[in-house]
């Protein structure tokens, strides 16, 4: 039986993508965490490590946020080479190089926080999932065309201007929260990790 992973608060699963949508980096907790090695998973489209719950049309959307240089966070998620999964709050961003030119997309991955939250993560989880599935079912059914369609009306009646307006109404994170969050590694003080995830989330993986 499949089962869900949980990812190391005090570790980020960074990978980094050209412009021709494959993996050129992957530190070594991603693929860990993957389970794949790193000469099978370098030059992959990062669609490899997508769940078969997820849309395409998700991937789409994010990767166009991805090819406009915009920053964005996104709840995604995501299967190992052994059909294990894992639930990913990501942070996606280009980077640049010191005189200015692009060069890669960065997308970090940590745990879904159990704090600053509007609600809980599994209410989260279940909210994002039916989605996800109404999505993959008009795919199947009518084309991707119309689960974009679908995307875009279910965003305008809740409100939400982007996909990324609807993952963020989930979490009550501050933009500076945000990349202090990210940033959280084995040097960070148990205080300040205790701001976005319980006590005993901070041992249990």
């Amino acid at each position: 039986m499949n089962k869900e992973l949980l990812l190391d608060i005090r570790k980020t699963a960074t990978v980094k993508i050209n412009l021709d949508n494959h993996i050129d980096y992957a530190n070594n907790y991603i693929l860990q965490l993957l389970n794949y090695p790193l000469m099978e998973f370098i030059r992959q489209p990062p669609k490899i490590i997508c769940h078969d719950d997820m849309p395409d049309i998700i991937h789409d959307t994010i990767g166009g946020f991805i090819i406009g240089f915009k920053e964005g966070i996104a709840v995604l998620k995501h299967k190992t080479k052994n059909n294990d999964y894992f639930w990913a709050f990501t942070h996606y961003k280009p980077s640049y190089k010191p005189d200015g030119s692009f060069e890669a997309f960065v997308t970090r991955r940590k745990p879904l926080p159990t704090k600053k939250l509007n609600g809980t993560i599994e209410d989260m989880k279940f909210q994002i999932s039916k989605l996800y599935e109404i999505l993959k079912g008009i795919e199947q059914h009518t084309g991707i065309k119309q689960a974009e369609r679908y995307l875009e009306g279910f965003l305008e009646h809740k409100g939400f201007d982007t996909l990324e307006d609807y993952y963020m109404s989930f979490f009550n994170f501050s933009k500076e929260e945000l990349e202090e969050y990210f940033n959280i590694n084995h040097k960070t003080p148990k205080k300040k990790i205790r701001r976005y995830i319980n006590y005993i989330d901070i041992f249990n993986t």
